[in-house]
């Protein structure tokens, strides 16, 4: 095998994007062949031996999988105070997996679950422009003034939302299902904007990232991306990343 940058072996290893490996390396956390690594270097994953804080680490196999998160979950491996996460429902030969972002733990719906950080980055990060939808209940009804609101963007801690797509599915005199694709993902984005326009959420589901989506998936499914899926996946990251 050729040699590569060591930020991309990292990430190759799980968990990381190149971002976050170069940040490793330059704290001094990484050794190539007992030697303090630094950016820029290059390893043969073959013959090289490459450690983080004294730990060998390895290239994995790359997993990503669509898993349905379901209602009342944290997005988390554990929980300190027992609660169910999403860590009790990994299986135990899928343990190297995280959560590409979170959802809330009311929420249901779609997350993508990989071992691949540059592939995790480009589906968070907004400037990849990854679209996430949503279907949202919210309370009262939803006029048209704020529909158009939230689509434009609305201030939240100082700085105007990025451009949304907001579309009423159904209403009646006390509340309204909304269907909403961000390309942004601030925390409780969706309940803040909903707030700022006068609207309360009542219910989220996120039911697609990019290409991938829950059709014909129940609450607590998990399924490997399909060969589509993971291709326009990889596509995104190609054309977005800048090393």
């Amino acid at each position: 095998m050729d040699t590569i940058r060591i930020n991309r072996f990292l990430s190759m290893c799980g968990a990381v994007s190149r971002r976050k490996a170069d940040d490793l390396v330059r704290s001094g956390r990484v050794k190539i062949n007992g030697a303090r690594a630094r950016t820029g270097d290059t390893v043969d994953p073959e013959r090289d031996i490459v450690t983080l804080d004294g730990r060998r680490v390895l290239p994995q196999p790359q997993v990503i999988l669509a898993f349905y998160k379901p209602k009342n979950v944290l997005t988390t491996l554990s929980d300190p105070q027992g609660r169910p996460c999403l860590g009790d429902l990994i299986p135990e030969h899928l343990r190297g997996v995280f959560p590409v972002g979170r959802l809330d733990y009311d929420a249901s719906g779609l997350l993508i679950l990989t071992n691949d950080g540059d592939l995790a980055h480009a589906i968070h990060h907004p400037s990849f422009m990854v679209p996430k939808t949503y279907v949202v209940k919210v309370r009262p009804r939803a006029a048209e003034e704020a529909v158009r609101a939230m689509e434009a963007g609305v201030v939240i801690d100082g700085k105007k939302t990025m451009p949304a797509r907001v579309r009423v599915v159904h209403s009646t005199p006390r509340e309204s299902i909304l269907n909403i694709t961000l390309t942004q993902g601030l925390k409780n984005q969706i309940k803040r904007m909903a707030s700022c326009v006068g609207l309360r959420v009542v219910e989220i589901k996120r039911t697609s990232v990019g290409p991938v989506t829950l059709r014909g998936m129940a609450p607590g499914e998990m399924r490997p991306l399909s060969a589509r899926e993971a291709r326009a996946l990889h596509n995104i990251l190609k054309k977005g990343y800048k090393p």
